[in-house]
């Protein structure tokens, strides 16, 4: 059964804290309930509230709205000139476009987005594909790695990011480093010398929104669990919004530990 808007109060702090990026707890929940947040976005709802909810969108109606809300978005848009300032190749009339994304090819147009050969895409990859033709960044990747607490009303965001992300690479890959390494390689990543980190994998989720990976193995003598952090280009808000940003870097998470 879908929750309300109460419904959905009722799992927060109840003090309009702010740090969902919304005003109000109301507000919030509001947002939740047409599908234009993530009950996730809230760091205070209970863990077990969040059963079925992936970090970047919520449900499959919701889900299936707004990937058809972002085609008409994009729809009349120069996909040669997209093409040209998000790294990707201009395919059929010039009426969508070929591109990297996690180490496979897909083709996104305004009737659809499909793995090249293969079916179409899984909806939520959809809304993080259009999106990234929506926002149309054309200012070049800076070179320049931050973590995701560096842009603005990222609180919540960055506890959605070690939750689904971060710790979930910190415990697939602990005492595996190496396995680390291999899987990043495989889509594309590559492994970053002269870095702090035991594991420095850089990997372009999609042509301009490459994610850097730190990881720290786990120090059995001091008893240390591994760690992870993912760090961005700074102009990654160029390229897609915050949540879609978590969502990438969540994808990421997800190919390299099943590999």
């Amino acid at each position: 059964m879908a929750r309300t808007v109460f419904d959905i109060v009722r799992l927060t702090k109840k003090d309009n804290c702010g740090e969902c990026g919304f005003p109000t707890c109301m507000a919030f929940a509001a947002a939740v309930t047409s599908g234009a947040a993530p009950l996730s976005g809230c760091p205070y709802v209970p863990e077990e509230a969040l059963d079925g909810e992936v970090a970047g969108w919520g449900d499959g109606v919701a889900e299936t709205a707004l990937v058809k809300e972002l085609r008409s978005k994009v729809k009349g848009r120069d996909f040669r000139r997209l093409a040209l300032d998000l790294g990707g190749e201009p395919v059929r009339s010039g009426d969508a476009i070929e591109l990297g994304f996690l180490g496979s090819r897909v083709e996104i147009g305004p009737e659809g987005a499909y793995i090249k050969g293969g079916g179409e895409l899984d909806p939520r990859d959809q809304i993080l594909l259009y999106n990234y033709l929506y926002f149309h960044g054309t200012g070049g990747l800076a070179g320049e790695w931050v973590g995701l607490e560096s842009f603005p009303n990222s609180v919540s965001k960055v506890v959605s990011l070690k939750r689904y992300a971060e710790d979930k690479l910190a415990s697939g890959f602990e005492g595996q480093p190496g396995l680390l390494v291999e899987r990043g390689k495989k889509i594309g990543g590559r492994e970053v010398q002269d870095c702090s980190a035991d594991v420095c994998l850089e990997v372009p989720v999609l042509p301009m929104v490459p994610l850097r990976v730190l990881f720290w193995d786990r120090d059995v003598e001091d008893g240390f669990p591994s760690k992870v952090k993912v760090l961005f280009d700074s102009s990654a808000m160029e390229y897609l919004d915050l949540e879609s940003l978590v969502f990438a870097a969540e994808r990421l998470a997800e190919t390299l530990v099943e590999g």
